[in-house]
């Protein structure tokens, strides 16, 4: 079944505990009919990723993933439903709901298709772009990517996307050395985190969004990564330059570059077995379009 668009996010009860003072909050972040809203893979990628909570604990065959915070234990389901335990009242039990809201924003899925990162990696970009769940609906886009960044790097939360930035560099320079190892996975979680706190710590979710697009950019590059261990020796060394020259062009915000690289990549599909969508990937990502302010 197609789910909607937009979600209508549903609060079902804020109940005391048994010890006094504490209570427990349930919501459903998809609205009171429960389905699949969450990638769950990447639901527990950036649930073990994010730095404003302890223990994450995720299994993508359940969809289920469980953090903690102060001592508190937080529940998500890929279905949305979300369990806050032994909060200090209801400010402190809606407060971690929106640290979660914001940390599973990127894995949302849109129109019951690709999650909110991978969509707008994808030819097309994304039909909609969703708000957080916790806040429901979605934002207008229409924001180009270079517009998007400018305003974004005169924000002091800015310095986590380029703490995030700096890893993700370091990762594709070591790559030809080092390959995908198991080492590979916790690098890209030390890159995303800083990522996910820009979008849990910049208000305004049409300004925070930038973040997710860094997210995607991040994902490109993983999935980069695997799919050249799959090409020929021979032809990974130049399809690699080639990744790296659009991966420096998403990361920039930058589509100026984006003639020649079409045409080195048209260049580069004639060699025999070269998949060249590898690297289109990250030209499709400079020009995808963000929320309006």
């Amino acid at each position: 079944m197609t789910q909607p668009a937009a979600f209508s996010p549903h609060i079902i009860e804020i109940q005391p505990c048994t010890e006094e003072g504490l209570v427990t909050l349930e919501a459903k972040l998809g609205g009171s009919d429960e389905q699949e809203i969450l990638d769950p893979v990447l639901l527990c990628r950036y649930l073990n990723a994010t730095p404003v909570f302890e223990r994450p604990r995720c299994s993508p065959e359940m969809g289920y993933g469980m953090l903690e915070k102060d001592g508190r234990k937080i529940h998500a389901f890929k279905t949305g439903k979300v369990i806050v335990r032994r909060a200090e009242g209801r400010e402190q039990a809606l407060a971690n709901l929106r640290l979660v809201s914001r940390t599973i924003w990127p894995a949302m899925k849109v129109n019951g298709g690709n999650a909110l990162v991978a969509c707008l990696a994808s030819e097309k970009g994304c039909a909609v772009f969703l708000a957080p769940p916790a806040d429901g609906g979605q934002l207008p886009l229409g924001r180009p990517i270079p517009e998007a960044v400018e305003m974004s790097r005169h924000l002091p939360h800015w310095r986590y996307i380029e703490e995030g930035i700096g890893i993700l560099r370091a990762i594709s320079v070591a790559y030809p050395q080092s390959g995908v190892s198991k080492a590979t996975k916790e690098q890209f979680r030390n890159a995303e985190g800083p990522i996910i706190r820009f979008i849990i710590e910049v208000d305004e979710s049409r300004i925070a969004a930038v973040g997710i697009y860094f997210l995607s950019v991040s994902l490109a590059l993983d999935m980069a990564m695997q799919a050249c261990e799959k090409q020929a020796p021979e032809l990974k060394k130049t399809l690699w330059c080639l990744t790296v020259k659009a991966f420096e062009a998403a990361i920039s915000g930058s589509a100026d570059n984006g003639v020649a690289l079409k045409e080195e990549l048209a260049a580069g599909g004639k060699l025999p077995g070269a998949d060249m969508s590898i690297p289109a990937t990250f030209l499709a990502l400079a020009g995808a379009r963000l929320p309006v302010i």
